[in-house]
């Protein structure tokens, strides 16, 4: 098993290979932006998150088809981690954020494979820095 602070090594690692200046920029805006969201919603609705996740897409041409198909698979996925009604809404902002730094990434030519090892160092350096708090 890798140990978590290999993975964020890695991430970090392919962070600084494949990313400049302005890119890292760019991904502290949007960290920035999903807390922004988490605090001036702690306790969201549904009804609010799909505004909000509907604003969004359309902000970015996103047809309502996209919506809709987005907004029925984060709610399935999570129903399936058995998440209960009432942290389903903050479940779906989350799966924003991922979004948003999957597609960024993607964009930015990374592979699958460094994808997901950047986002397994995120969740572990949120983790960590969360115990020291």
């Amino acid at each position: 098993m890798i140990q978590q602070s290999d993975v964020k090594g890695r991430a970090k690692d392919i962070l600084e290979e494949t990313l400049d200046r302005e890119a890292v920029i760019v991904l502290a805006r949007i960290s920035e932006e999903m807390q922004l969201l988490f605090l001036a919603h702690p306790e969201p609705g549904g009804e609010k998150v799909k505004e909000v996740v509907t604003g969004f897409f359309l902000e970015n041409g996103k047809s309502e088809q996209f919506i809709d198909d987005w907004i029925k698979t984060s709610q399935e996925y999570s129903r399936t981690r058995g998440l209960s009604e009432h942290d389903q809404p903050k479940a779906m902002l989350s799966d924003l954020g991922v979004f948003r730094f999957m597609n960024f990434l993607r964009d930015k030519g990374l592979t699958d494979d460094q994808i997901t090892i950047v986002l397994t160092g995120a969740v572990q350096q949120a983790a960590s820095d969360q115990k020291e708090e």
